[in-house]
């Protein structure tokens, strides 16, 4: 999304959708302004350059007073520049004549959630000082407010992932954006959960044996047996299972198998023997 997407004229046909509507979800900064005043330029390119960096943390509506003397009359406005910050349906602060940029970060900042990057920050080190709700509630914070920012949502299933909260991950997942879903750190890492999930209600390696040689078709002990195959690390028995799994059935569990022999060959490597051999099996085994 460009700057231009947080940058709208108003007039006052549709000042009350364009500022009050849209401060009920987030700051709309109103600038009134005229085109032969050279101040007004200034803030202009400005307030400009905040919106591309502030990236939709806030709205920018300009506002001709030549061009809308009646909604400038309406709204008090005696001079231009002048800035009307609006939150909730009501103005917030006001600001007069052209401003420097970092006095105008400092205002905007008062009224703007901190950067995801900022926030991400501050929530691993709320984690590392062992503010685990803390850290989570952060970041499940942070990405409602940018639900597309999969480095958020990759962080908190992490942070989960540590806590071993693996139906906690199931709940995160479910609610993300599919378009965020489908991204690949979010499917490995949920993948991930699901094996470890699976591996830690386990039967012993023992019984899971004794279950799948009686019974070959039972894909769930076979899946259970692979979980506890890779928390070990022994790759190929879990590749082995997870292959029988996915031959048997390959959409079980939300076609589980296929995304766990994905993660083990990502574990391993592309040109890893293990990898070709069984990337080689997969496309041979639906055939």
């Amino acid at each position: 999304m460009t700057a231009l997407n947080y940058v709208f004229d108003s007039t006052r046909e549709d000042f009350p959708q364009r500022v009050l509507e849209n401060s009920h979800k987030g700051l709309v900064v109103v600038n009134y302004w005229t085109p032969g005043a050279g101040p007004c330029l200034r803030l202009w390119q400005t307030l400009e350059k905040l919106s591309r960096e502030y990236a939709g943390r806030f709205l920018l509506v300009n506002i001709n007073t030549e061009a809308q003397k009646t909604l400038a009359r309406d709204k008090g406005i005696n001079s231009v520049p002048t800035l009307k910050l609006y939150r909730n349906g009501e103005v917030v602060e006001s600001v007069y004549s052209a401003q420097s940029e970092i006095s105008l970060r400092q205002v905007i900042d008062k009224y703007v959630p901190p950067a995801p990057d900022t926030e991400l920050a501050e929530a691993i080190h709320l984690y590392q000082q062992g503010r685990v709700d803390d850290a989570l509630l952060k970041l499940v914070e942070a990405g409602i407010r940018s639900p597309d920012n999969s480095r958020l949502h990759a962080t908190a299933i992490k942070l989960l992932l540590r806590e071993k909260r693996y139906t906690d991950i199931e709940a995160y997942v479910k609610v993300l954006p599919a378009s965020v879903r489908v991204q690949e750190n979010i499917g490995t890492l949920h993948t991930h959960s699901k094996m470890l999930a699976l591996a830690e209600q386990a039967d012993a390696p023992e019984t899971l044996d004794m279950r799948i040689e009686e019974t070959p078709g039972n894909t769930s002990a076979i899946l259970s047996r692979a979980a506890l195959a890779m928390v070990e690390d022994d790759f190929v028995t879990a590749l082995k299972l997870l292959l029988c799994a996915y031959r048997q059935n390959p959409s079980c569990n939300e076609a589980l198998p296929r995304k766990a022999m994905l993660v083990i060959f990502s574990l391993l490597g592309e040109q890893h023997q293990l990898t070709l051999e069984y990337q080689k099996a997969m496309q041979e085994g639906l055939h």
